[in-house]
Parts: structure tokens; C-alpha cells; sequence
């Protein structure tokens, strides 16, 4: 139903009618739907205020894995740096974990991610504060190695602190978002987000979870998406972390470099 949608539109007025919605899928889709996109001249305007790079579902270079196996795939990505990153999912470590975190968890998944990235991995993260940033720092300063999924506009950053790493990560690998220009960072958003960071990864490591945290929410799709999940051990007495249960109840326990390279390797292909 969605493709025919998709080929009535075409591709000019499927970006313009993303722009016009700010990026909501849901907004963008009644749109389709209902065979309301903006006019020629409307699109010409709307297109006009795109500074990045822009890939629609209906384009090669799109991330397969994003079409064919992501919760309501973004109709239209905006994003700066190499696409192409985003196309073998096999080679990509997905890392998320609380904002808040511990220097333990914090430090542990530093020296994790960079020795994965240096064994020939992509790291995929949020780049929100803690966790992601852990991981985001480490591969942001090496070429082609971090993948960044923003929660907000394509131009915008959140949290500010964060800009001189987005600005790396653009530069030395792909930045990338389903919101145009500069969408406002909402509350909705960063869940919304959540699924593509699932979907991208062959599979997703935990540094350090809370009991009501988002990152269960990217644990969720991920699980949902049959992609495999890891996570960092923490001592019995952490009881508002739950990286300890989620390793009781089937996530891959990881330690060293070596169990990180091991959980890839034998997670299940992304088809």
C-alpha cells in the first residue's frame, strides 16, 4: 500500500511533503495517503532550504536494512558524510546506554568500542549524553567508523554540548536523521529514533541500563527485529542497573574486546 503511495508521489514531492511535515512519519504518511503533496512550486521552495544530503526509500543508496526491516522506515533521511556506511549491517555495533552513567560503565565502553573499531567495525549510537557519548568519542576521530542517528533537525544538536562531535562525526563519517533542518529535539523523537539504531546494527551492546530508562526501548525493537543483544556485567549490588538481569534472561555477557568481537561474529546475519 506504502509503494503505491510512494509512486504516485515521486521522489521531489516525497522530500518536500518530509520537509513540510518536519520529518513526523505518521504526518507524512496521511499525507500520501491522501495524495496531498505540495505543489510544484511548493516543493521548489521547500527544497530550496535543505542544506545536507538527502536519500528517500525509493533510492539505491537508502540503507537496505532500513527498508526492509525497520518499524515504519523513514520515508526521507537527511544526513552529511558517506551513506554507504549504512549499507552492510553486518559490520556495524550498535551502542546505547543511560545518560547518567557510571565512570565504570562509562570508561569500560570506551576502551570497548575503540577496540572493536580498530578490529574493523562501525559503531552506530545516539549521541546523547553518557554512553553514547563513550562511544561516540572514541570512533569520531577515526574515518568511516561512527555512525550518529540524531533524535532532532538534521542541523541541530542535542544535547549543545555534543556540537564539536556531531561536526566530527559529519565530517569523518555519517550523520544522519529523519528530521529536516532544524526540528526542535522533542521527547517523542528520541524513542521514534530509537528503532533505526536497532535496525542498523548486527547487534546492540548495552553499557549500562536503568530500570526506566530508553535504552530498553532500543532493546525492544532490537529484540523484536530478532537482532542479538549484549551487555556489560555490574556488580549484584547495582540494583537500579539492570545490564546483570538482562544478561540472566539471554543477553551476551561482555567483558573484553574479545567477547565484544565474539557476540558479533556469531550474531545472526542481517539478510
Amino acid at each position: 500500500m506504502i509503494q503505491t503511495y510512494l509512486n504516485y508521489t515521486g521522489r521531489i514531492a516525497l522530500i518536500a511533503t518530509a520537509v513540510e511535515c518536519r520529518g513526523e512519519w505518521d504526518e507524512i504518511y496521511r499525507r500520501l495517503r491522501d495524495k496531498k503533496s505540495p505543489s510544484p512550486e511548493e516543493a521548489e521552495r521547500l527544497l530550496a532550504t535543505i542544506q545536507c544530503k538527502v536519500t528517500t526509500v525509493l533510492d539505491p543508496d537508502y540503507p537496505a536494512v532500513l527498508r526492509e526491516r525497520c518499524p515504519k522506515p523513514p520515508f526521507v533521511l537527511f544526513y552529511y558524510g558517506d551513506i554507504k556506511l549504512a549499507r552492510d549491517s553486518n559490520q556495524i555495533l550498535t551502542v546505547v546506554g543511560a545518560r547518567v552513567c557510571t565512570d565504570y560503565a562509562y570508561q569500560k565502553t570506551k576502551y570497548l568500542v575503540r577496540e572493536i573499531a580498530d578490529r574493523g567495525y562501525i559503531v552506530a549510537t545516539g549521541l546523547a549524553r553518557g554512553i553514547d557519548t563513550a562511544a561516540a568519542e572514541v570512533t569520531s576521530e577515526m574515518p568511516k567508523k561512527t555512525i550518529g542517528v540524531l533524535g532532532c533537525g538534521i542541523e541541530r544538536m542535542y544535547p549543545l554540548e555534543n556540537e564539536a562531535l556531531r561536526d566530527r562525526i559529519a565530517y569523518n563519517g555519517l550523520l544522519l536523521s529523519e528530521y529536516p533542518g532544524d526540528v526542535e529535539p522533542m521527547a517523542k523523537h528520541f524513542p521514534v529514533r530509537n528503532r533505526i539504531l536497532a535496525a542498523l546494527g548486527r547487534g546492540t551492546f548495552v553499557g549500562e541500563a536503568h530500570s526506566h530508562s530508553g535504552t530498553l526501548i532500543t532493546i525492544a525493537y532490537a529484540m523484536s527485529m530478532n537482532r542479538d543483544v549484549a551487555a556489560l556485567p555490574f556488580r549484584c549490588d547495582e540494583e537500579e542497573i539492570v545490564n546483570n538481569q538482562m544478561i540472566k534472561t539471554g543477553a551476551a555477557l561482555i567483558e573484553s574486546p574479545e567477547d565484544l568481537e565474539l557476540f558479533l561474529n556469531t550474531a545472526a546475519i542481517v539478510s
